[in-house]
């Protein structure tokens, strides 16, 4: 038999068992859908929308010069993703950031990161002159009270730990959590203003990465978010259910 004729048969097989695999046809999602998750994701993530902030999408759509339809669907994406929440009576309103899930996000961030720093120690060729960098450039933005790239160079450290841990999955679930965290950073420092202190955390963090010390590293890892849980979670319960 010859390798042509193999190829065709092989693709003849293929072919047949997609056309019995029990599948439905689907429809492309619009992109207009998806710019206005995206549009609105990022108001509600920089605090242009608050919590508890009422969305009409008659406004919304006219806003983004769309038709509701796409507004419907970017809303129905970002109750899934916890950042909106629908109160029935008064439609979609931007959710409310609960201190109890804050807590419980930090909980689980102190053991992956605790983790993810110790392994980053195991490196043979770790270089810190990157996280470094994003350390020097984050003390840069705190005395120039940017909140928004504050926290941009706080999430950008924390994924360069993560990335140096060279597990995907790390990297995949603690993506899922940023739009929270980054949320509850905006509330804390919009309530309470800047720290320095977890800056001077991410330097000692890179000392012991660099210094190959995997034990250390996995402890000042592991304080560095409780200290930031309990810094964050207090203000927030102090104030309520944030609005």
């Amino acid at each position: 038999m010859n390798t042509e004729s193999s190829t065709n048969k092989a693709t003849g097989r293929a072919a047949d068992h997609i056309h019995k695999a029990a599948m439905k046809a689907i429809t492309p999602q619009p992109m207009a859908s998806v710019q206005a998750a995206a549009q609105i994701r990022a108001a509600i993530l920089s605090g242009s929308l608050p919590p508890g902030t009422r969305i009409a999408q008659e406004e919304l759509a006219a806003k983004l010069g769309v038709s509701r339809e796409p507004v419907r669907q970017a809303l129905i994406v970002l109750e899934r993703e916890g950042l909106v929440s629908n109160t029935g009576g008064r439609g979609a309103v931007v959710a409310l950031i609960d201190p109890a899930f804050i807590s419980e996000v930090y909980e689980f961030r102190e053991i992956i990161e605790s983790f993810a720093a110790a392994k980053a120690a195991t490196l043979p060729d770790f270089d810190p002159s990157p996280l470094r960098k994003i350390i020097a450039d984050g003390e840069s933005a705190l005395q120039a009270a940017n909140s928004e790239l504050v926290i941009d160079l706080d999430l950008q450290f924390h994924s360069g730990i993560y990335g140096l841990s060279a597990n995907r999955i790390v990297n995949e679930v603690m993506q899922t959590q940023w739009s929270h965290i980054r949320r509850a950073m905006l509330m804390y420092i919009n309530i309470r203003g800047y720290r320095h202190e977890p800056w001077e955390e991410h330097e000692a963090i890179v000392d012991a990465i660099a210094n190959r010390r995997a034990a250390q590293a996995r402890k000042l890892a592991a304080l560095h978010c409780k200290n930031a849980r309990t810094a964050i979670t207090a203000t927030l319960r102090m104030h309520g259910r944030a609005k």
